[in-house]
């Protein structure tokens, strides 16, 4: 939590002496942003498709906030540089949930035993409520694309990296009874003190994706992103299985999701 605490000061110290230094410069963009998040945790098999693709999706939503360090409306006489026309600073507030089970070869249905049949009872979810900022490098000149100077150029791509602060509050279930009151119907790995917490809690996670703008109107575009988060914790869904060798990274999760941002000046 230090490391977090130092690198969001350093991010707003870098957004005011940006501001103060350059306000005549700076435009503004707003937005939403929605679509399915597939999370990867201790719920499921290691590589396995349904476990960490297709299985175990849920819906996010959130608005965005983009800072761009330069004028986007074309003026001959004032380009700024390099950096100023090729990133901007995007900040976002999101919310995710998912349901999360277990799938794999070890809840297959020619699997009788009674610990395939705890596993095959557990369910859990998960919701996140996120708040950061990444930082994105568009290919095309950010004054070409959003003066619409050009007709013919209609796509920005760009990548994207961040951080962001984290609130998730798992919960868990069997079919089986109440696991609280009865431990035992847990899967054994998970019976360890300490391999479930179903408290909700704080961290933070490191954010990269990959995305494009294309033009919707004079003043707005759509975007499509895909981004990978990781997570500086292995508890956002409430299971972490320390003695297992197989447990050797924290929760992640792939968010695709499309979004509509609108020029404010």
């Amino acid at each position: 939590m230090k490391e977090i605490k130092k690198i969001l000061i350093l991010f707003f110290i870098f957004v005011l002496a940006q501001n103060f230094y350059g306000q005549d410069y700076n435009s503004h963009e707003i937005g939403f942003i929605s679509g399915a998040a597939s999370f990867t945790t201790d719920y499921g098999a290691r590589n396995n498709f349904s476990a960490n693709v297709g299985g175990n999706v849920g819906v996010g939503i959130g608005a965005i906030y983009y800072l761009n360090f330069t004028d986007y409306r074309y003026r001959w006489n004032q380009r700024t540089s390099y950096f100023a026309e090729h990133f901007r600073l995007r900040g976002e507030l999101s919310y995710m949930s998912a349901k999360l089970d277990h799938f794999g070869k070890y809840v297959d249905e020619n699997q009788t035993s009674l610990e395939a049949d705890k596993l095959r009872a557990m369910h859990g979810t998960t919701y996140l409520v996120n708040l950061g900022a990444q930082l994105e490098f568009h290919i095309v000149d950010i004054v070409d694309f959003g003066s619409r100077r050009i007709p013919d150029l209609k796509w920005s791509p760009y990548l994207s990296a961040g951080f962001m602060v984290d609130f998730y509050n798992p919960s868990l279930r069997s079919d089986l009874g109440d696991w609280e009151q009865d431990i035992s119907v847990i899967y054994e790995k998970w019976r360890v003190p300490g391999a479930i917490n179903v408290d909700p809690k704080i961290t933070g996670s490191a954010t990269f994706g990959i995305g494009t703008r294309h033009k919707f109107g004079e003043y707005s575009d759509i975007l499509i992103e895909s981004r990978w988060q990781y997570f500086f914790s292995n508890y956002v869904d409430g299971l972490n299985a320390k003695q297992d060798e197989a447990n050797k990274y924290n929760d992640w999760l792939v968010w695709l999701h499309v979004g509509y941002v609108y020029y404010l000046n």
